[in-house]
């Protein structure tokens, strides 16, 4: 079976206080985040899913025969942005595919890439980044934050990718319309549909697997926003959530969130443990089990979570249409 043989994580070290935020827009209410990880001009989707992918290859670059690129924020429409990573990376003669959708889309692309795997098509690697940019008040609302992190699977791991189980209900929660530059966005319906996705979704996975969600030791989950890690801490055991929780302290990573979870579990698990991971996007739940087999090589995600912070003036000309002019 499938399992994860190296990982990889990178995020921007410029932070932007969510508080000062707040105070510039005059929008009232406490800062559901303390700070925000904002790539700079020369950072986008692409250039973090390089450092992330990188990192999990290993220093002797490993040559996986297919790359699965994962993101909501390509800098290139209408191309492939696996196309340019395995250009990039140098692995030539990979197989590319670019998995789409919603922010919990990577968990799609670990079971497209654990198929590919078990059928003996050799080593994948599975990347997910984003920075689905906001602007002006919205920020506070949305989180917007820019991360990325890679996987490398393989048919022997450190951590094998088990039974998975998911639930459907279409939900405008965070959406595009048309050419919007922006997402628009439904807090109160976010909160609400990703209460009820992991609650379907979790269901069906401990009828499948016969364990309770609460006995898991660690949980990773999407973490679109503070608010709805509080909720999926009444449906597992609160302190499995604990070290592997960053929303509140840098924001929303869009679809590398429930992987930048699971590289914060697999450092702090131990051989014979079970994670629970729990993607999250668009009313669509996706948990998965998944087992460690050996010792992981733990990279140090949670050191990362720390940066260095810049002023509202610096944020305000790195983000404000970012989108519709080239940098």
């Amino acid at each position: 079976m499938a399992s994860i043989l190296r990982y990889g994580a990178y995020l921007p070290r410029p932070r932007i206080s969510v508080k000062e935020i707040h105070s510039f827009f005059s929008k009232p209410g406490r800062p559901r985040s303390r700070t925000l990880a904002t790539p700079g001009l020369d950072e986008d989707s692409l250039t973090m899913a390089f450092e992330a992918a990188t990192e999990a290859l290993g220093p002797k670059g490993a040559s996986p025969s297919a790359v699965i690129s994962v993101t909501q924020s390509s800098p290139f429409p209408m191309r492939k942005m696996s196309g340019t990573l395995i250009s990039a990376l140098g692995l030539d003669g990979a197989a590319a595919y670019d998995v789409t959708g919603h922010a919990g889309s990577l968990m799609d692309a670990l079971a497209l890439g654990s198929t590919i795997v078990d059928s003996g098509g050799g080593d994948v690697l599975v990347t997910a980044s984003d920075y689905v940019v906001s602007h002006d008040e919205k920020v506070a609302d949305i989180l917007p934050a820019g991360g990325a992190v890679a996987f490398l699977l393989s048919a022997k791991g450190c951590c094998e990718l088990g039974g998975s189980a998911r639930v459907l209900d279409e939900i405008y929660d965070v959406w595009y319309l048309g050419r919007e530059e922006e997402p628009r966005y439904r807090l109160e319906v976010l909160a609400a549909a990703y209460g009820a996705a992991a609650k379907g979704a979790l269901g069906a996975l401990e009828a499948q697997t016969g364990i309770s969600s609460k006995d898991y030791k660690i949980v990773c989950a999407s973490q679109p926003h503070p608010s709805v890690l509080r909720g999926l801490g009444r449906m597992v055991n609160k302190d499995a959530l604990a070290n592997t929780s960053f929303v509140g302290e840098i924001g929303n990573v869009g679809s590398a969130s429930v992987g930048l979870a699971i590289a914060l579990g697999l450092d702090g698990a131990r051989k014979g443990q079970k994670l629970l991971a729990l993607g999250y996007g668009a009313g669509e739940g996706i948990a998965q089990t998944l087992e460690v087999t050996s010792t992981t090589p733990t990279i140090g995600v949670a050191d990362r979570l720390a940066g260095t912070e810049i002023s509202m003036g610096t944020f305000y000309r790195w983000t404000r249409g970012r989108q519709v002019e080239p940098h």
